[in-house]
């Protein structure tokens, strides 16, 4: 669902790109930063700094707009840069996931929101070989970090993991049967 303000998002973030620009940051370097700070949010949830873990969360998907912003303000968009973004992102939501295991949430719901949120992502790759566009669903990467940004800050983390675990099979199974309805339909 946010993915369809991406440029509006992009149009705002341009004059923060154009002064990235001017400091010789790359996208990739943006991407690794968002990395280091996703793991940085993953230590402290780990170790039960909530509030500062959640914080660090949305610094983290920050980095990760601004990467892409960057690249498309700027002309700089590259097909490893979009690879290594993806898998970034990956790791951080893998870690972030791991680290509310450590915490305390129960690992069966830890285990369906990460399998949940890495199929968003695997089911958006996959058709996106087949149909030229799959960003359909209501739990992408963005809305996952929303939903947990606020169970952290109200201590309702396993009610955030619970929703993240439905939403986000709901949006990975939502890819399945839009991809199979549009190749259906140009057949």
């Amino acid at each position: 669902m946010l993915s369809k303000i991406k440029s509006n998002v992009t149009e705002i973030l341009n004059p923060i790109t154009k002064l990235v620009v001017k400091a010789r940051i790359k996208p990739n370097h943006l991407t690794l930063i968002g990395l280091i700070i996703g793991f940085a949010s993953a230590f402290f949830i780990a170790n039960g700094d909530l509030i500062i873990g959640a914080i660090v969360l949305l610094l983290s998907g920050f980095f990760d707009m601004l990467d892409g912003a960057l690249a498309r303000n700027q002309g700089l968009t590259t097909s490893f840069g979009g690879f290594l973004d993806s898998v970034f992102d990956r790791y951080v939501d893998v870690a972030i996931f791991i680290a509310l295991g450590i915490y305390g949430i129960d690992w069966l719901w830890v285990a369906l929101s990460l399998s949940g949120a890495l199929l968003v992502s695997y089911t958006r790759a996959r058709a996106e070989k087949i149909v030229d566009k799959c960003d359909v669903g209501i739990a992408e990467r963005g809305e996952r970090i929303i939903i947990l940004f606020f169970g952290l800050i109200t201590n309702y983390i396993l009610y955030a993991v619970i929703v993240i675990a439905i939403l986000a099979h709901l949006t990975a199974i939502h890819r399945v049967i839009y991809t199979f309805k549009l190749i259906r339909s140009k057949s």
